[in-house]
């Protein structure tokens, strides 16, 4: 590694040295090797939690007494093995790391490595890290690298995810509608997403006022109650939430109105 580092740093390369398998290394050594590739002359240590073997308080001991042991640079490279690389890698920055190695999607070998739009917007909303990058776009960009990896996209996807900002529960939709940050950790326009209240067994009538004023129709609580009850009775039969076009013909059959198309 000495040599390695030496010679990049002859030809003028910027060096980040790799401790690869840091987490399950002899903390003594890990150290002494970091002062090495200092002294060698690297500008950074790249702490690898390889296998994703460490929790977040575990991250934040360790890499705090490599920064006292050792004052260089330190990236975050952390895996997703046991789900816990974005909260490991914001872990070592809390402790003093400087950099994250991060992939869009968290893709990567085996269960993946930290994702981008999660340490990005951790850092933004969690730790109030003045950030540069412009989020609107993290939705658009998470789209088109899961279609150029073929890899899905899950709805439930933190941060970029559908239904990070969906609502259908009635104590929450009735917040939502109220007060957005009731159940929106920010605003979803920055990340390039929308607000949406689906219709389901879980609902309650304050989300069918709201989806229903959507198609400017107005109906009092008696009747808010009695579309509820078979959107329910529905949606319980087809084990999913109800598309608006089916909301809004349980709506004109309750009203005895001819059926609207509606696309």
């Amino acid at each position: 590694m000495v040599k390695a580092v030496e010679y990049a740093k002859k030809e003028g390369v910027y060096v980040s040295a790799n401790a690869e398998d840091a987490s399950r290394s002899d903390e003594d050594f890990l150290i002494q090797f970091i002062k090495e590739a200092k002294r060698a002359g690297a500008d950074r240590i790249r702490y690898c939690d390889t296998v994703g073997i460490m929790t977040p308080m575990e991250i934040y001991d360790r890499i705090s007494r490599i920064k006292k042991a050792v004052d260089i640079d330190i990236e975050m490279h952390t895996h997703n093995d046991f789900g816990m690389a974005t909260a490991n890698a914001i872990a070592g920055i809390k402790a003093g790391a400087n950099y994250a190695g991060v992939t869009v999607n968290g893709l990567g070998e085996r269960a993946g490595n930290a994702a981008l739009e999660e340490v990005i917007m951790s850092l933004k909303y969690l730790l109030k890290f003045n950030m540069e990058q412009k989020t609107e776009k993290l939705r658009e960009l998470c789209e088109y690298v899961a279609n150029a990896s073929n890899r899905q996209l899950p709805s439930w996807k933190p941060i970029v995810g559908t239904s990070v900002f969906t609502h259908e529960s009635g104590i929450h939709t009735d917040g939502a509608i109220k007060n957005p940050r009731t159940y929106e950790v920010f605003d979803p326009k920055d990340v390039g997403l929308t607000s949406q209240i689906v219709i389901g067994k879980h609902s309650g009538t304050a989300g069918i006022k709201k989806k229903l004023s959507d198609y400017n129709i107005t109906i009092d609580e008696n009747t808010a109650r009695s579309i509820l009850e078979e959107v329910r009775s529905v949606s319980v039969e087809l084990k999913r939430p109800l598309t608006d076009k089916e909301l809004l013909n349980i709506y004109y059959e309750y009203t005895n109105q001819d059926i609207k198309h509606v696309v």
